[in-house]
């Protein structure tokens, strides 16, 4: 999306969301992680809208905490650029340009978090 002056809305936030998912249970990396971890895709789809949501848009619907899910997971160091190589992408294809690249930027902050605190717990 190359509309830099256009405003997010929660549409492009659901759509961000889905495609992005939609990728990551397309990858060969990533899909046998996420599908260990997460019983009902729709839930998860649905706490992931409500996340970016309150990140993007500060509606404050996100509540839970962002760390401890992540906790006792096979995650290796790599797995959290391949992550980011899907999410790159998705949110350039799916939210207006300067939103994206927020989004990017804040995605970018917390998989560096994730990735400290998760090899700090091995």
């Amino acid at each position: 999306m190359d509309t830099a002056a256009a405003t997010i809305t929660e549409e492009h936030i659901g759509t961000l969301v889905d495609r992005f998912y939609e990728r990551v249970r397309a990858d060969d990396r990533l899909e046998p992680i996420f599908s260990a971890a997460i019983a009902d895709w729709d839930e998860h789809l649905r706490i992931m809208r409500d996340f970016w949501s309150t990140a993007l848009l500060r509606s404050g619907r996100y509540r839970g905490c962002m760390m401890s899910p992540h906790f006792g997971l096979p995650i290796a160091a790599g797995d959290f650029d391949r992550w980011l190589d899907l999410f790159r992408p998705t949110a350039r294809e799916t939210l207006p340009a300067s939103d994206a690249e927020k989004a990017i930027v804040f995605a970018e902050a917390v998989t560096e978090m994730l990735r400290q605190s998760v090899a700090r717990l091995g």
